[in-house]
């Protein structure tokens, strides 16, 4: 089997190397984290020093291995390192230093995706959750609401085909069932608000693992903030939950942004905290809040149990709040994250 050592290098400013492959070369003009093949008896830390010395006359400190992964019968080794140093170039036809969450803009080698991920994800410092079906199980409630609202009209509807509506938008469920049947939909949407309201007095439950995955961030230094287009009664459910105290900002529907996937929620946000959008990850259960996330610059990430959207563009798409916890540590290897990732034991990526 053939064995790569990948290097992820690190400049003085925390920024990470990439390579533009040559004309002539497997995956031309791609860009890679560089290194190169191991030689019989070599560690994957030898060659990965020596593949730099010989393409980018490039010396490294403190180099080690974070990440083992396979590509087309190659097993890959992705190792951390430092520079103070400028690359030659001999091989390649460009290089250069980038932000870690900026590495996913690039047009990557296929191999280093994966590892790319992991790595821009360890270096976000701020989430943007949407609220409805991301931090809150309350798709439940609002289709039981629904299913009720619509038997106040005499039309029947099952709570399958309720969600699959209501998956898209409220407004594109109430549109759809009001054509059908003849029934103006903002009529439909003030009558299920109504019948909204006696669930939400109930309170919500967050889904499965999101109070971990908030805690366990939160104590890392992760900053959450919510973007939503529910009323500011998201704050009330989400104290109700215990969880109110982990969030630093919220914009509701109250601030009458334009909706997603316009990105105005995240970029209020971002102009209100003074955050940089390279540091930021957007959070939600469609295509639209991730779809948001892309539009102000930020990296993002899909919530979908079900696999709903297996299409969907985005930079992660995973199950769970657990997948997506385990995801954003997998790429530092402290004896803290350790921990915390042997308490998730059993997850896979």
């Amino acid at each position: 089997m053939i064995e790569v050592s990948a290097g992820v290098i690190y400049d003085e400013e925390g920024r990470v190397l990439l390579c533009q492959r040559g004309e002539g070369r497997a995956n031309a003009h791609l860009w890679e984290f560089p290194g190169g093949k191991r030689e019989d008896g070599e560690s994957a830390a030898d060659c990965l020093v020596r593949e730099l010395q010989e393409e980018l006359s490039l010396p490294v400190t403190d180099v080690e291995a974070r990440l083992v992964s396979e590509w087309n019968g190659i097993t890959f080794t992705f190792l951390s390192a430092k520079t103070a140093a400028q690359p030659v170039l001999t091989e390649h036809e460009a290089a250069c230093f980038v932000h870690p969450g900026e590495l996913l803009r690039y047009d990557l080698c296929p191999a280093d995706v994966h590892a790319a991920r992991f790595i821009a994800l360890s270096h976000v410092k701020h989430i943007f959750w949407d609220f409805d079906g991301t931090l809150m199980d309350s798709y439940p409630a609002m289709v039981r609401a629904f299913v009720a609202a619509a038997a106040d009209f005499g039309i029947a509807v099952t709570p399958e085909r309720t969600l699959n509506l209501m998956k898209n938008c409220l407004t594109h469920c109430c549109r759809v069932i009001g054509e059908e049947n003849n029934l103006d939909a903002g009529e439909l949407v003030r009558t299920f608000r109504r019948h909204e309201q006696e669930e939400l007095r109930r309170g919500l439950p967050l889904l499965p693992g999101m109070e971990n995955a908030l805690r366990t961030l939160h104590r890392l230094g992760v900053k959450h903030y919510v973007a939503t287009h529910r009323d500011l009664v998201c704050r009330d459910l989400l104290e109700q939950a215990g969880v109110l105290s982990l969030f630093d900002g919220f914009v509701t529907e109250e601030a009458r942004l334009p909706r997603k996937p316009a990105p105005d929620i995240l970029l209020h946000l971002m102009a209100e905290h003074g955050l940089d959008p390279a540091e930021c990850l957007m959070v939600g259960d469609r295509p639209l809040d991730t779809e948001s996330g892309r539009n102000a610059g930020t990296l993002s990430a899909l919530l979908d149990p079900e696999n709903r959207f297996p299409d969907a563009v985005c930079d992660v798409h995973v199950a769970s709040a657990d997948k997506l916890l385990l995801h954003m540590m997998q790429w530092t290897k402290t004896k803290k994250y350790a921990m915390m990732v042997d308490s998730l034991s059993g997850s896979n990526l």
